[in-house]
């Protein structure tokens, strides 16, 4: 799979696309007005994410003479250390933006609706910190434990609740990285 997803997000438009199918099901035109990008370009880039297995078809329907075919991720973005060094700098900068960009959108959403704060356990943390090359290592390594443990997590409340209707919609974001 990382080897799919490092040839496949080599444009910066692809990491934005997968972004929002994995969130909700799209079509091409769907996603025009939210990525301000000619419909073809648009276009083009799902048949290239199809073509690597990163997404798949879940609707068609005949609107107006054409046929309308809507979209979802088929797996979670993840990239490994060896897929993301196999990226060009362009394809990095695209991901990181597309990544920070959507942890900004999520957040001002649930501030918006009113869920942010909801819960008085929330945690917003931006921790500045004094580290040398064996401390950033133990940091990196936290938060790729955190994540799997998030994983699992994630996989016990499915197997416990089967039912969607009984769960709800949660972000978890942490930022790490070299402060200018």
């Amino acid at each position: 799979m990382d080897a799919r997803y490092a040839r496949a997000l080599n444009h910066p438009l692809r990491a934005k696309i997968l972004a929002v199918l994995g969130e909700r099901a799209a079509s091409p035109v769907d996603l025009e007005p939210v990525l301000g990008v000619p419909l073809s370009n648009i276009s083009y880039h799902f048949r290239e994410l199809e073509k690597f297995g990163l997404i798949e078809a879940v609707e068609q329907r005949q609107i107006r003479g054409a046929l309308k075919t809507t979209y979802r991720a088929s797996a979670r973005m993840w990239l490994d250390q060896d897929a993301w060094d196999a990226l060009g700098q362009e394809a990095k900068t695209g991901i990181s933006i597309a990544a920070v960009t959507e942890t900004i959108e999520r957040a001002r959403n649930a501030i918006e609706r009113g869920t942010f704060d909801k819960r008085p356990d929330r945690w917003v943390m931006n921790r500045r910190m004094d580290l040398d090359e064996e401390g950033w290592a133990k940091v990196a390594s936290l938060i790729g434990e955190l994540n799997e443990r998030l994983e699992a997590v994630e996989e016990e409340v499915a197997n416990r609740k089967s039912d969607p209707a009984e769960r709800f919609g949660a972000t978890v974001s942490v930022l790490s990285y070299e402060s200018p």
